[in-house]
């Protein structure tokens, strides 16, 4: 068995709102293994569940959120149920978070580089000037230009990618075990996210750390990841290691994802789009999730739901008749 930096079992996460008494349930009994030294992508449109299911871990859900269940193992302890003084020793030490917008994490009115060092004096223990040193060679480690003046520069005053640097730089300042990076490139032009993802692999090489890739772009997925949990409307939907699921994936969702990347077609085509929208947390169906939007759902898919299954070789899918190998598609509607 592999050894696991983190493992998330049928977590559960609700928010109220609106005054309302019912809860909607925003994470459905994910389940989430992480090994030690690796990359897993968690992937899904806006609104899946991916970012909940990582604050969920992290003790960083909003006031209105709440777990109601479940176990997120890191090294042999639950996270869910440290008390905050224990949880807030592991969080910046030994798990580090890119959050997905820099401008808005960042803190606009104090320079990037003493925010950088104030981790390390929060966390590591470091005087002054130490930490101050020790924060220019982290800026320098990863890419800034002209770190010791970039010190004292305040984000407004740094580009898009150069804030994400900062922020993987104050990220990365204690060498934790296991990163977790949230949309890390979004906005960002893709000369910069090729940059971004390079130093990411660089550093885990170095490393040895894990990280979790919280994305929507399966470009980024393929590029940096060795395995893949896909995420509908709150629940895992299909798990695979990168390649099997980029050659053989079996969920229709998951197909249809990568059928919607642009590619170059010619002119006049439609680029292809999954139809519908991702159902009301509070009016799920009564079956699978997805049977609203798939353009092979039949009667049993709207009645019944659809347990995570092996279809072979660890491959997990969600469905009822999986979709066939090598994109040749099931007999069976799913």
């Amino acid at each position: 068995m592999q050894d696991n930096i983190l493992e998330i079992h049928n977590l559960v996460t609700s928010f109220a709102s609106d005054g309302r008494k019912d809860r909607a349930i925003a994470v459905n009994g994910v389940d989430i293994a992480i090994p030690k030294g690796s990359t897993v992508g968690l992937v899904g449109e806006s609104g899946c569940g991916k970012s909940v299911t990582s604050l969920s871990a992290m003790g960083l859900l909003p006031d209105n959120g709440r777990v109601e269940s479940g176990e997120a193992i890191f090294c042999g302890r639950d996270l869910l149920k440290l008390p905050d003084r224990e949880l807030r020793k592991i969080r910046g030490n030994r798990i580090s978070m890119i959050f997905q917008e820099p401008m808005t994490s960042l803190n606009p009115v104090i320079p990037v580089g003493k925010q950088v060092s104030e981790a390390l004096r929060l966390h590591g223990g470091m005087d002054k000037e130490t930490a101050k040193r020790k924060s220019i060679e982290i800026l320098e480690r990863v890419g800034v230009p002209e770190a010791r003046r970039r010190y004292d520069n305040y984000p407004h005053q740094l580009s898009g990618g150069l804030r994400q640097r900062v922020m993987i730089g104050m990220a990365m300042a204690l060498k934790p075990d296991l990163l977790i990076a949230d949309e890390p490139t979004t906005a960002l032009d893709v000369s910069i996210e090729a940059q971004i993802l390079r130093l990411m692999r660089t550093l885990q090489r170095e490393s040895g750390m894990s990280i979790l890739m919280i994305t929507h772009n399966l470009g980024v997925v393929a590029e940096i990841c060795d395995e893949v949990y896909v995420m509908y409307a709150g629940e895992v939907v299909e798990h695979a290691d990168v390649y099997a699921l980029f050659r053989d994936c079996a969920h229709p969702y998951t197909r249809g994802l990568i059928a919607s990347l642009p590619r170059m077609t010619p002119k006049g085509q439609r680029l292809y789009t999954i139809r519908g929208t991702v159902p009301n947390l509070r009016a799920m169906p009564a079956g699978c999730r997805f049977a609203p939007r798939c353009e092979r759902a039949c009667k049993r898919c709207w009645e019944e739901k659809p347990l995570l299954q092996d279809i072979g070789n660890g491959h997990l899918c969600r469905c009822h008749a999986p979709v066939g190998t090598n994109g040749n598609g099931g007999e069976g509607n799913g």
